[in-house]
């Protein structure tokens, strides 16, 4: 039976495993894609903001999915430098890309302080798994404060977005192949 558990750094490598897997073929292959999909999607938040992550765990507590989270906009854009740096080694179109992410977060992050990115193998999909994450995320971030979370989606990821509807976040806005969803946390 799937369990969600605090992140450990036990759960390091398999974390980082699921990141690619569910990210573009390419991140499988291609070394920069890797490190670029780690350095803008995952280890800023398993490194930075521990506290702030759960994983799906199986019967073999072999984790299957996750959510990473950072909680405050500004203590993550101090924090975030470092992997930007890395990013841009990956190429141009890596860089633009995650800039114009971290830009979404800066704009809505008066209201949206936090934001959040959520995986889960294949197996683990479609059983409540993701939204018994989402809320156990939630309600962290509302016990410590925030006022709300945002997350960025591709705009062609039609079940992702209807996912997240599902559990409350509203389009703010599409930009470019993204959309920006966020939701209050009153």
């Amino acid at each position: 039976m799937a369990e969600i558990k605090s992140y450990k750094p036990e759960h390091r490598q398999a974390v980082r495993q699921i990141c690619l897997e569910t990210g573009p073929n390419s991140a499988l292959t291609d070394p920069k894609m890797r490190k670029y999909i780690l350095s803008a999607y995952c280890d800023y938040y398993i490194e930075n903001e521990p506290q702030n992550a759960f994983v799906l765990t199986d019967d073999s507590e072999m984790a299957q999915g996750y959510i990473l989270c950072a909680e405050n906009f500004k203590a993550y854009s101090k924090a975030f430098r470092p992997y930007l740096k890395k990013i841009l080694k990956t190429g141009f179109v890596n860089c633009f890309e995650a800039f114009g992410e971290y830009l979404a977060y800066a704009v809505y992050s008066k209201k949206y302080p936090s934001h959040l990115h959520i995986d889960l193998n294949s197996g683990f999909r479609g059983g409540g798994n993701g939204s018994k994450m989402i809320q156990m995320l939630l309600e962290k971030l509302k016990s410590n404060g925030s006022k709300g979370v945002m997350l960025i989606v591709g705009t062609g990821n039609v079940k992702a977005i209807k996912f997240y509807k599902k559990n409350g976040f509203k389009v703010l806005r599409r930009i470019g192949e993204g959309t920006v969803m966020a939701k209050e946390l009153n």
